[in-house]
């Protein structure tokens, strides 16, 4: 029977589906859903000892413990990005397939995203404080009518979204599911991407463009980008002074994406607003500097765009359609590194369990 190793979050019925092929092992923040319980480096190597397959979440996959894991055959990845905590290149010389849960968070990132543009065209934040706090009451009207009327020319500065237009920079699946949220109320939605499928989104009304354009065009500017060599730090001081006085910079695709020296600087003048859900620093330390900056102006989250209860039900359902679809020899666009299949390593590896089933 196979024996795999499990910590990432995983919903319970997929749990039981696993369970009828394979023995599981739950360890780490899988059981708690606690990164204080995340496994050490030691303890990683350790609990991969005699096993097949390893699910995993946060944990750093490093090179020193993929060398050190002979028995490990596959690895699935419950994120979009499995780079981002494993050495993939490692695994495709060691002939160790990578497969990943593509598009876990195609409802929640886009959800969130649209949260924030609407929480920057009306001062919702603001208002639902002022509420609380007794800034619009008749004790307030009656005893400060002056600052109670402050109230009102306030949530005056609402915007509207409809007719305005959404800027996408990078036009995936989180791309096209904004876009679709976005053309409900009444949006114009255009975007850069180099690598979209150019029928696709002409298919869902996105006007492909330069990204230049994008910038200087849009109402809504969202990163919605992979992180690459070619993307990293992509949006900067030109890209960021192109855009129109009093539009909005929605981040939440991944800091790496924008110098943030630059993003920090055009919001200090107080040009343009901003919505950001990532930071260089994870988590912020009190004195970072975005939270110096005019909160009716700058709208912060701490990067939980793709937090949802439901999410885990996706990736635990994309986790066992890979490893079947894997056991059954079906190759697809869910195997991070394709070049795995021609490693010398992969017949001793994860060839091993290829078209077993």
């Amino acid at each position: 029977m196979l024996k795999i190793l499990c910590t990432a979050e995983f919903d319970k019925e997929y749990m039981s589906a696993l369970s009828e092929f394979a023995e599981v092992r739950q360890r780490g923040f899988s059981v708690n859903q606690d990164f204080r319980e995340m496994l050490s480096k030691e303890e990683l190597i350790s609990e991969l000892e005699d096993t097949d397959i390893f699910i995993v979440g946060y944990d750093k996959v490093t090179n020193d413990i993929i060398k050190a894991s002979p028995d490990l055959k596959l690895i699935l990845s419950v994120r979009d990005g499995p780079e981002e905590n494993i050495d993939v290149r490692t695994c495709t010389e060691l002939g160790i397939p990578v497969l990943f849960s593509a598009g876990r968070c195609q409802h929640v990132v886009p959800e969130h995203t649209m949260m924030m543009i609407l929480a920057s065209a009306r001062p919702l934040i603001w208002a639902n404080h002022a509420l609380y706090s007794g800034l619009w009451s008749k004790e307030m009207e009656a005893g400060n009518p002056d600052q109670y009327f402050s109230f009102y020319k306030h949530i005056d500065q609402s915007r509207e979204i409809y007719g305005k237009t959404l800027g996408l920079v990078g036009a995936g699946r989180n791309g096209i599911g904004l876009a679709k949220l976005a053309h409900a109320f009444g949006m114009e939605v255009i975007a850069y991407d180099p690598y979209a499928d150019k029928e696709k989104l002409r298919e869902q009304n996105i006007t492909l463009t330069d990204l230049m354009t994008v910038m200087s065009s849009a109402d809504y500017v969202c990163m919605m980008a992979r992180v690459s060599p070619e993307t990293t730090r992509m949006i900067g001081a030109k890209e960021l002074n192109a855009m129109k006085p009093d539009s909005c910079f929605i981040n939440t695709g991944r800091a790496a994406l924008v110098d943030t020296h630059a993003l920090l600087e055009i919001l200090r003048t107080g040009r343009i607003r901003a919505a950001i859900d990532v930071y260089d620093e994870e988590p912020i330390s009190h004195n970072n500097p975005f939270l110096q900056l005019d909160p009716n102006r700058v709208l912060l989250t701490p990067h939980f765009a793709g937090c949802s209860v439901e999410r885990i039900t996706f990736q635990s359902r994309g986790v066992v359609e890979n490893i079947r679809n894997f056991l059954k020899g079906l190759r697809n666009n869910h195997i991070y590194d394709q070049h795995v299949f021609d490693s010398p390593e992969f017949p001793s590896h994860g060839g091993i369990l290829w078209n077993t089933k």
